[in-house]
């Protein structure tokens, strides 16, 4: 069972006990990712997730990390389109003092100038990296070209908007986000443990007004196209067909989940085994689905050597066009997501984040065995109706290959 508590200066905490484990699992949330960025700031909030590590108020960067680390814990933090996340596993003897400094990065960071220059020129490296990854590249210019608001943004931003970032600008952009009003709180762990904690927890919160940011969703360009892209010393052609698909809050997020799951989720999906195995045509090929409270995205990546190319495309459309044919493999897609479900529970981090997601998303707790009933009732017809409503619509393309 899952327990929520709003403390008194509005930060929402998610107590998930566990009580035949030795650990804590502690995850912050802000409600503010890239699509919150305007374009002049495009790039702040990942710089923001990179900063907060250099230093705060009272701990110097050795303080945040070490703390944590020699008890054989962990740390780490990420930055998405609607939210920026920190999150650490610690052994329940370094319980408080992982609690203690997740919230101090998230309210008390520093923003030392010299800090904040070298974390730029660290990110400006990120982006060189990843401009020279053919994959980041294909789906990079996928977004650009599918999307017409922030989500076609890069998380990272671009070299143009990161070099203009300074201190200043960090720490204004930091205090009007990172609000108690706008952080969700999990905890994992021995339900004593958490009950604990929260004692901690109320102190250690600051008296900041802010408002909770909405999730956003992304909109589409209504000019669908194809992009293509020649880059040096490659030997194969990256490709990524990306579809309209439904929303997390319509009656098709189940079926469409189910979907993407026998179509591109493990060794056992249906174009692994027939694109792959049978045909030998692509080394990788996946299937993703990304839902939002508006609209989804449903895409197909694979990447091929160029002789293979055509055939590659031609098998993957006639595999999508007989989805009606494939009752074995829609089986296959309801028993392994509801086994992933499942599956998530026995990890403290990986059962926080799902709860996450779920009451940001749906704005109430998870229950485990709801979902996994909503999966198994769903119909062979609702979803090869879902399937049929995504793949009728034509794809936004893109493509990187050799020059």
């Amino acid at each position: 069972m899952i327990i929520k508590r709003t403390l008194n200066k509005g930060l929402d905490v998610l107590l998930i006990p566990r009580n035949n484990v030795r650990s804590v699992s502690i995850i912050a949330v802000i409600r503010s990712g890239s699509a919150h960025e305007p374009a002049e700031l495009s790039g702040i909030s990942h710089l923001i997730e990179h900063s907060v590590f250099r230093g705060t108020e009272n701990r110097n960067m050795e303080e945040i990390k070490r703390p944590i680390e020699e008890f054989g814990g962990s740390l780490n933090a990420f930055t998405g389109k609607n939210l920026t996340a920190y999150y650490a596993k610690v052994p329940l003897i370094a319980a408080k003092v992982g609690v203690e400094i997740i919230l101090d990065i998230i309210f008390n960071a520093k923003f030392n100038k010299e800090d904040i220059e070298k974390e730029k020129r660290i990110v400006l490296d990120e982006i060189a990296m990843y401009e020279d990854e053919p994959v980041e590249n294909t789906f990079e210019q996928l977004n650009k070209i599918m999307f017409a608001n922030e989500f076609s943004f890069p998380v990272l931003g671009t070299k143009e908007s990161v070099s203009k970032l300074n201190s200043q600008m960090l720490k204004k952009y930091y205090l009007e986000k990172y609000t108690p009003q706008n952080i969700v709180l999990t905890l994992v762990g021995p339900e004593k443990e958490l009950e604990k904690l929260l004692l901690d927890i109320d102190r250690l919160i600051p008296d900041r007004e802010g408002e909770k940011y909405p999730f956003k969703s992304p909109i589409f360009n209504e000019n669908i196209k194809k992009v293509e892209k020649e880059k040096e010393e490659l030997s194969q052609i990256y490709i990524a067909y990306s579809f309209k698909a439904p929303s997390k809050m319509s009656s098709g997020f189940y079926p469409a989940a189910i979907l993407k799951t026998f179509l591109g989720s493990g060794m056992s999906s249906l174009l692994f085994t027939k694109i792959r195995e049978e045909l030998g045509l692509a080394y990788e090929i996946t299937a993703d689905y990304s839902a939002y409270n508006n609209t989804g995205t449903f895409t197909i990546f694979a990447a091929t050597v160029p002789q293979n190319f055509e055939k590659l495309n031609n098998s993957i459309n006639e595999n999508l066009k007989n989805i009606d044919t494939f009752e074995k493999w829609i089986k296959y897609g309801k028993k392994r997501l509801s086994g992933r479900y499942m599956l998530e529970t026995e990890n403290g981090l990986n059962f926080g984040f799902l709860a996450l997601d779920y009451y940001l998303s749906f704005d109430k707790l998870i229950d485990i065995d709801e979902i996994v009933n909503k999966i198994n009732v769903q119909k062979d017809d609702d979803i090869i109706n879902v399937s049929n409503e995504i793949f009728s619509q034509k794809p936004y393309i893109s493509i990187v290959k050799p020059k």
